[in-house]
């Protein structure tokens, strides 16, 4: 009998811990999501920087991949400055909408040459954000700040936002599902330092418009 009861206890408690996990795999079709509003939401001028053109979607690959179309690439220009773009991926309780973007820059034909983070400081707070450097056969180079986030709370780790998601469903909250990225392009090595501290200015400018845009 003993056995028999230590056997029950042990499927009880097998079942309670998987319980959270069934639930969070019990997979519903997310909500469509939509771009517009986050765009319209985010003003054209962001400090010294003036967006320029249309904005840009993303490629039918792309969202296919993501399983999203809600993809935003907006120029913004400055005098002589080195362009600045603006990419946010958009999702609606779809955290796998949302990957580290050197995976499609890898597969792009780009090379990481530098990795880390760096903190960045707006008002009071301090964002830190993922920091990568590439660079191309054909002479290119390219900055990329970038950063998630779950609902209004921001992240560094992507395991860190896929874990706010995933407290999220559990709770059954609805969570938007955001990557946010700036990141500017250019050929001469020795403007390195020069393009990449025009890039900070631009992410400062960038995260208060974000935040109030994407819920």
């Amino acid at each position: 009998m003993r056995t028999l009861n230590q056997r029950y206890a042990v499927a009880i408690a097998l079942l309670a811990l998987s319980a959270p996990l069934v639930l969070y795999l019990n997979y519903s079709i997310p909500p469509p999501s939509k771009i517009d509003s986050v765009a319209a939401a985010i003003p054209r001028r962001l400090g010294k920087w003036v967006a320029e053109g249309p904005d840009g979607r993303g490629t039918p690959q792309e969202e296919e991949i993501l399983q999203t179309d809600a993809i935003l690439n907006r120029t913004y220009r400055c005098a002589r400055l080195a362009d600045c773009t603006l990419n946010v991926v958009y999702a609606q309780d779809n955290p796998n909408a949302v990957h580290p973007p050197e995976l499609c820059y890898k597969g792009s034909g780009w090379t990481e040459k530098v990795r880390d983070t760096v903190p960045v400081a707006v008002g009071e707070e301090v964002y830190e954000l993922n920091r990568r450097q590439f660079a191309r056969g054909t002479g290119e180079l390219m900055w990329v700040l970038y950063w998630y986030k779950a609902g209004p709370a921001s992240y560094r780790s992507y395991w860190g936002f896929f874990w706010a998601t995933f407290v999220a469903r559990l709770k059954g909250v609805s969570c938007s599902c955001s990557l946010v990225q700036v990141r500017s392009e250019f050929r001469d090595p020795d403007y390195a330092g020069e393009v990449f501290a025009e890039l900070r200015k631009f992410a400062i400018e960038a995260i208060p418009a974000t935040n109030a845009a994407i819920p």
